[in-house]
């Protein structure tokens, strides 16, 4: 606050002040203030003592201003602000030469900070969010979400569902998440059962045997994987990707 009434943090940011007067306020959601105050809020409300989670929570939605419109009822929209939001934090982490871990794990912090807590979503679904911000960053994602409600004006630092998403996720990291890695094959299987030299299709095929067993677990054992591999590189002699 004391670089944004001295007019340095114009200067140094000025990302972050584009969010002055940038209303969020819509009925019946949370939100009573400006961006550029939101963002200071929940930098304020942020549990986190880590000073990189706590940018990542300042600049969280430092991209509002860039893609702000209307809905069809007059409302103000901010669609993709997440993906704006990470474009924007890299050029910052780079304009003042953060370390490519600092800056990655901003960047990600604030892509992925728009992630559903619904109650309906499927355990791979939350094991794919653990992947996508990658282990380390779990806590440090719930963190950043409980100083953006926070900071909005809710006042529960969390909401039942979130409290409910966060134990499925704990849920998915006993064991450690599903990766490739933990296929009852390997790339030596799928060269050995179709003859095949290591290259691309070899990925691929690995890849859709992932995806397969991530959505059914029980599917994760070697008769049914092996039918799978001889059906998939059948389908990618012909001339089609896998399916």
């Amino acid at each position: 606050m004391l670089l944004n009434s001295s007019g340095l943090l114009s200067q140094i940011l000025p990302e972050l002040t584009a969010g002055k007067g940038v209303s969020q306020v819509r009925p019946g959601r949370h939100h009573t203030t400006d961006v550029f105050t939101h963002n200071l809020l929940s930098l304020k409300f942020c549990p986190s003592q880590d000073p990189t989670v706590r940018l990542a929570t300042l600049l969280h939605d430092a991209g509002k201003p860039q893609v702000i419109g209307k809905d069809e009822e007059g409302h103000v929209t901010f669609y993709n602000h997440e993906v704006a939001g990470a474009k924007i934090a890299r050029e910052i982490c780079d304009r003042l030469h953060f370390s490519k871990k600092e800056r990655d794990k901003i960047v990600t912090l604030i892509r992925w900070h728009m992630f559903t807590v619904d109650e309906k979503i499927t355990d791979s679904a939350v094991r794919r969010f653990i992947r996508r911000i990658g282990v380390d960053n779990v806590k440090d994602m719930m963190d950043l979400r409980i100083g953006d409600r926070l900071g909005g004006g809710t006042q529960t630092a969390e909401s039942w569902r979130l409290k409910l998403f966060k134990k499925r996720v704990e849920e998915q990291l006993k064991p450690a998440p599903f990766s490739i890695n933990d296929l009852a094959v390997d790339g030596n299987a799928v060269m050995k059962e179709l003859n095949i030299k290591p290259g691309p299709k070899v990925g691929q095929i690995l890849q859709k045997l992932f995806e397969e067993v991530d959505e059914d677990l029980s599917k994760n054992n070697q008769e049914y994987l092996i039918k799978r591999i001889h059906k998939l590189g059948k389908d990618t002699s012909d001339g089609g990707s896998p399916e």
